[in-house]
């Protein structure tokens, strides 16, 4: 068995192990990975040599990202102008760092649709991960901002560092947060307070554990587009293994993701949403799902009836935008539920806030049915807001690869009673 690790303080926190660990799996590659805990004290001393006999490579995470790269024989020309390393290859015992936090960033911005150009960054903490998200954004963002308990001592080219009495008056695009407040087990910490919360649109929680952290949840509260930090460790993570398995590793970052992601976002608030076109049975999905795990079953358009105190076709008649509003609200409302069964409304997963919302409180599943067996089984005069056949086809069309790309799993549409027990299996 060849063995890796993670190098950090205090690292119960840390889910690297199930990262790496579920790549070996996957790919049935002979490794194993583990949490290398090392107090602050013990590494003004520590011989890293020593430290990694036995290992072929191992990540590093905070506080040492900085303070590990004198202890190497080498480092990439990346670290040298970020100045952290989050990974060290063990060649023959000659110890070579890389960074692959930047290009896991990078991967995160993607995802989500977050370009950088002509936004403002706004970065709290400015330790080894705040250097490498300055060293992605430098060429790119409008202005970086890093907030910082010390500013004579923290200095990083491309951003201009400012402590946080500052913090009120700026305004930006995206505050993402790299230091460790809200981790796992403070779980009840927040960095700032919605005052700060309310100037940005976006508010990125490089915190994975837990995913829906309380910065998370004060964004939420607020309609702001809120992402966790779980896809950078992943995409990071993967990243690594390309150096210690000397091949590219791109392509197998999403599997892993996805597999992952299940298993945090049903940590968080519990929550299964159901999605999909009219017609493939989303409420008798929810509803079989309710029984089985004896949870409450929410239709999102019921609740959305209750909270408005309106029908859904007065809504509707006020308008398109009226109803979406009230949708996000609704949504907003059931992510501080914990452990419900929601069958969604079709159009409910077109909104990027709603999605995002949701992931982090539970986990998003298709209930996939073709387009011919929906046409076939579907009274189109019950539904007035489609006009006629050709309308539902290009409906069909436009949402279906959109439910795809969001969606944490895709249950093709067969039998109740073994959709419902396979989707048991994996919750449980």
């Amino acid at each position: 068995m060849i063995k890796y690790g993670v190098i950090g303080n205090n690292l119960e926190h840390s889910l690297a192990p199930e990262v790496h660990n579920m790549f070996f799996n996957i790919y049935s590659l002979d490794g194993d990975f583990e949490k290398v805990n090392v107090s602050v004290e013990e590494f003004n001393n520590v011989d890293i040599h020593d430290l990694l006999i036995g290992f072929k490579g191992a990540n590093v995470s905070s506080p040492y990202k900085v303070r590990i790269i004198s202890l190497l024989d080498q480092v990439s020309d990346e670290v040298r102008a970020i100045g952290s390393v989050n990974t060290i290859n063990n060649i023959n015992g000659k110890l070579i760092g890389y960074n692959t936090d930047a290009e896991g960033f990078k991967e995160l911005l993607s995802r989500n649709g977050i370009k950088p150009r002509n936004k403002v960054f706004v970065i709290m903490g400015s330790g080894g991960t705040a250097r490498s998200v300055v060293y992605y954004l430098k060429d790119k963002a409008k202005e970086i901002y890093v907030v910082a308990r010390n500013i004579d001592k923290d200095t990083i080219e491309g951003a201009k560092v400012i402590d946080y009495d500052q913090l009120p008056f700026l305004r930006g695009d995206v505050l993402i947060n790299t230091t460790p407040v809200g981790m796992y087990p403070n779980v009840d910490k927040c960095i700032v307070d919605k005052s700060i919360v309310e100037n940005y649109e976006y508010i990125i929680d490089l915190v994975y554990n837990p995913i829906f952290t309380k910065l998370m949840q004060i964004g939420v509260k607020m309609g702001k587009k809120c992402i966790p930090g779980l896809y950078m460790l992943v995409s990071q993570g993967i990243t690594s293994q390309g150096y210690w398995q000397g091949i590219k590793m791109d392509s197998m970052i999403s599997r892993v993701y996805k597999e992952i992601s299940i298993i945090e976002q049903k940590k968080a608030h519990g929550n299964v949403y159901i999605t999909g076109m009219m017609g493939c049975g989303k409420t008798e999905l929810g509803k079989s799902l309710s029984k089985a795990l004896n949870r409450e079953f929410i239709d999102l358009d019921e609740y959305i009836e209750k909270i408005s105190k309106k029908k859904l076709s007065e809504l509707l008649a006020e308008g398109q935008e009226v109803f979406r509003e009230w949708e996000t609200k609704a949504i907003q409302k059931i992510a501080f539920m914990k452990d419900k069964i929601v069958a969604l409304g079709g159009g409910a997963v077109l909104n990027e806030y709603n999605v995002l919302t949701m992931k982090l409180s539970g986990i998003l599943i298709l209930r996939d049915r073709s387009l011919d067996r929906i046409l076939s089984s579907i009274d189109l005069d019950a539904h007035p807001s489609i006009k006629g056949k050709e309308d539902l086809i290009q409906m069909y069309n436009e949402r279906y690869p959109i439910y795809l790309r969001i969606c944490d799993w895709a249950v093709p549409y067969g039998e109740l009673d073994l959709d419902t027990k396979k989707i048991v299996e994996v919750l449980k």
